[in-house]
């Protein structure tokens, strides 16, 4: 009996023998090329989103399907005033948090009337459409990077400096108001709830900081999902060599990394406690001819795939400019022998 890719995912996290390494690119804001829904229209409608993401895995035959990948949706409906560019994604140009003494003013994410019921929405007409034979991931925002939203980045790094317990608790908060959110994606029918936290880079705050401001706090919302019985996924953008450890020591069970990591000494440090999702550089993807984008997915699957815990995917979300020929050979590449 033929596997669902479904099953083929939850092999290499589960660390069970299987017929290939699963491929699940990150693909959000692409999926306008193949559905031709305007990007404004994927981010404010969760029935456009869904046909847009459905429409992509099924042209390019992937193993799983994301929510499309916004950073600003949690910041703005708690206030911030977002900017959407044509063709881009959108980003925060207002902060509402101008008192940081006054941070427990903010509540839980207003779901209802916020652009947060777009992709809750979103995540249940795909569970449906799925039918659990593909992975279905929703994105949340980590609460460090929520912090840098609602503050403004200047600010959050400023007082992790001068007031750090001020900053720790700010961070906490953020944790806190993300729950609700979280659970109503896993109500709405996610598989995986894939933690974004870019500003915890190593690329951004030392590995120190990111101990004291983001480990605690993105460990306690992996152990909120884990409790529902759903698979945690952190993606932290950049290098995050000097962090893997720590990483790893949230329980996610996928750690999604960035092209600067050697995912050589990512399996070494993560000792396979977790499985590995990545790594294949997106401006690759953008710049480089197919048999380019091949050679480099191949170089992946060897480095990360020999004896499972390996999910072939991008360094981040696949670029609208790229190419339909590199996804299709980006994906091909774990069919190759099978």
């Amino acid at each position: 009996m033929t596997r669902t890719s479904l099953q083929i995912v939850l092999d290499a996290i589960e660390s069970r023998a299987s017929e290939r390494v699963p491929v699940i690119p990150i693909v959000g804001l692409y999926s306008t090329n193949v559905s031709n829904i305007p990007i404004i229209d994927l981010l404010n409608d969760g029935v456009k989103q869904a046909n847009s993401q459905l429409a992509a895995r099924s042209k390019y035959g992937y193993d799983g399907v994301f929510t499309a990948m916004d950073l600003t949706v949690e910041a703005e409906a708690l206030g911030a005033q977002v900017t959407f560019p044509k063709g881009a994604f959108p980003y925060v140009h207002t902060h509402p948090l101008n008192e940081t003494d006054r941070f427990e003013d903010i509540q839980e994410l207003p779901v209802s009337g916020s652009r947060l019921s777009v992709f809750i929405k979103a995540t249940q007409i795909m569970s449906d459409a799925l039918a659990d034979k593909f992975l279905l991931s929703s994105h949340v925002i980590g609460p460090f990077t929520l912090a840098g939203h609602l503050l403004g980045i200047e600010k959050l790094m400023e007082i992790t400096s001068e007031e750090p317990e001020l900053a720790e608790a700010i961070v906490k908060h953020c944790a806190k108001v993300i729950e609700p959110y979280i659970e109503k994606l896993i109500d709405a029918g996610a598989d995986n709830i894939v933690i974004l936290e870019p500003s915890a880079s190593s690329s951004l705050i030392s590995p120190r900081f990111f101990e004291r401001f983001s480990f605690s706090n993105v460990k306690s919302l992996i152990s909120r999902v884990q409790s529902a019985g759903v698979i945690a996924t952190l993606h932290i953008c950049g290098n995050t060599s000097p962090i893997l450890k720590m990483m790893s020591d949230t329980n996610a069970e996928v750690l999604s990394i960035d092209s600067e990591v050697s995912l050589l000494e990512a399996r070494t440090v993560i000792d396979g406690k977790a499985t590995l999702m990545g790594n294949v550089d997106t401006a690759l993807m953008i710049g480089s001819a197919a048999k380019d984008v091949t050679k480099a997915s191949r170089l992946c699957l060897e480095e990360g795939g020999s004896g499972g815990k390996f999910i072939l995917s991008t360094s981040c979300d696949v670029p609208i400019e790229t190419p339909s020929s590199n996804l299709v050979e980006f994906v091909a590449s774990v069919f190759v022998g099978h």
